[in-house]
């Protein structure tokens, strides 16, 4: 009878650093003869992986699974082998052999504080950060992205509660409509009951079929109303996360604790994480960073098994040009990768007579709650210097993006306290290994796991590590002045040897046989 196994990897569709380490997993799993299925949050083409992250896993077998452990456990169970490679989802299986590969390590939530945090704080902070209720749910709502869509038929009707008559809010909401034209755009209307309208602003993306509208609102009693009304014959209308929040809270919306609570909470909310690690057989850490905050917070050994990095190489073919690259998704909550710090250094070089350099940002640009603001912020801070965005581009450009650049910043991490908050700083950190396979000359966050990946290249900590902006721009200028190249040859060698794709696969092989 043919071996079986299962990978579960959430977040799947953002075909980030730690989806490398799941694909491979799946890849290895399938070279080995197992019959494999992979579950994630939301499908994936994988003609899209291979392009992405150069991986192909089209003999898998992908299942759509959202925050249903019972499902997880029903599918895994009696199946060889069980890998969960999904960050800050704990979810367990019920195989032969279960496996967790851990990025990101959380605190448990267990014992009494554990209880009071599930029980009684997160349900007031979410009753406080969405004052709503569905007055007229409907049928044929879906779960699209990390978006609930609220199917229209004729009407929807929300309410928004507890509301101050002294304060202007944000009311903001989406409308997507499967066919997209004029007649049908004249057969939708909207009103909002027990308010005083300021402001409104519509944006049609007839590309997304989508219409975003943003509403200044005061409130004329303690509650107010939101009605979507759809005329449209033969066609489906969908009503996307309506939001109220108060102005003066705008920053505190748009940054910070609303969509990290609300990132968290996509993810899950598990209890008692130590118990949960003990039902694994293999608990795999991607760096030493990792394994310590494994055995701190969940009371356990672990086995550092490093990401398999993808080998880009140097290519004579592309010359290498007066360019800073960070590659990293665009994104600020967990391990954001700081763009705005490194625009503001290079800012800095600029105006200190730095001439002929550029600085290139390229990365993944999702549907995250944040990113677009957080995109918009920085586009606005990088305006009228030599800096470049390159967004959600393929593989083959990234690669030429490193075989064409000079030198290599990443900043995740930049002043977060490690104690307090260790997620949010770079446990391991794959492209800058990608971008030293390439030939890029790092300068790296002292923090998190990228000190370790710098002294396992040989690399001096005092040239290709800082701690501030201001050293982050010294370093930076010296090897400039100095035209510093890495030693390609010892490079590769090093990065064979402890980061491929196949050092990685021989050990997962050996560890979970």
């Amino acid at each position: 009878m043919k071996k079986t196994a299962v990978v579960y990897d959430k977040w799947l569709s953002s075909l980030g650093g730690g989806e490398v380490v799941a694909c491979n997993i799946a890849k290895t799993l399938i070279n080995n003869g197992y019959k494999t299925t992979f579950i994630s949050g939301h499908k994936v083409d994988p003609k899209l992986i291979v392009e992405k992250l150069g991986i192909d896993i089209s003999k898998a077998k992908f299942l759509e699974i959202w925050d249903d452990e019972s499902k997880i456990k029903k599918i895994t169970k009696g199946k060889d082998i069980f890998v969960n490679a999904s960050f800050m989802d704990y979810t367990t299986g019920s195989a032969k052999k279960n496996i967790f590969y851990t990025s990101f390590p959380t605190p448990p939530f267990s014992g009494i504080k554990g209880r009071i945090l599930i029980n009684i704080i997160i349900p007031i902070l979410l009753f406080f950060i969405k004052p709503r209720e569905d007055l007229t749910p409907q049928k044929g709502d879906i779960f699209k992205g990390h978006h609930l869509l609220k199917r229209v038929d004729q009407n929807r009707k929300i309410a928004f509660s507890r509301l101050n008559t002294k304060n202007t809010y944000h009311l903001k909401w989406i409308l997507f409509l499967e066919n997209f034209s004029k007649s049908n755009l004249r057969s939708i209307s909207w009103n909002t009951e027990n308010v005083i309208l300021k402001k409104e602003t519509i944006k049609i993306d007839h590309f997304h079929n989508t219409i975003k509208i943003h509403q200044l609102i005061k409130p004329l009693n303690n509650t107010c109303y939101l009605s979507i009304n759809n005329k449209i014959k033969n066609n489906i209308l969908f009503l996307i996360e309506p939001k109220l929040l108060p102005c003066n809270f705008i920053d505190f919306y748009s940054q910070s604790f609303y969509y990290s609570l609300n990132n968290r909470l996509r993810a899950g909310i598990f209890g008692n994480l130590v118990e949960r690690m003990r039902s694994f057989d293999i608990v795999f850490a991607n760096s030493k960073f990792t394994q310590k905050w494994i055995k701190k917070y969940w009371k356990r050994d672990s086995i550092v098994l490093y990401p398999p990095v993808p080998f880009v190489g140097i290519n004579s073919k592309v010359k290498k040009q007066n360019k800073i690259c960070s590659v990293g998704r665009f994104f600020t909550s967990g391990h954001s990768k700081k763009q705005e710090v490194m625009i503001k250094a290079f800012k800095k070089m600029v105006d200190n007579g730095l001439k002929n350099w550029e600085l290139h940002l390229a990365g993944g640009l999702g549907n995250e709650p944040g990113s677009a603001e957080f995109v918009h912020k920085i586009l606005k801070l990088a305006s009228k210097y030599p800096i470049y965005f390159h967004f959600n581009q393929s593989r083959k450009f990234i690669e030429n993006l490193y075989q064409s650049s000079k030198i290599y910043w990443h900043a995740a991490g930049f002043k977060e306290n490690e104690n307090k908050n260790p997620i949010k700083f770079e446990h391991f950190g794959i492209a800058p290994i990608e971008a030293m396979s390439a030939g890029c000359v790092p300068v790296v966050y002292n923090g998190g796991g990228l000190p370790d990946s710098i002294n396992i290249i040989g690399l001096d900590p005092n040239k290709h590590l800082f701690n501030s902006i201001d050293e982050l721009v010294t370093n930076t200028q010296n090897l400039i002045q100095t035209k510093t190249e890495l030693d390609s040859k010892s490079i590769l060698k090093i990065i064979n040897s402890n980061f491929s794709k196949e050092a990685f696969v021989k050990k997962f092989n050996k560890l979970i046989h």
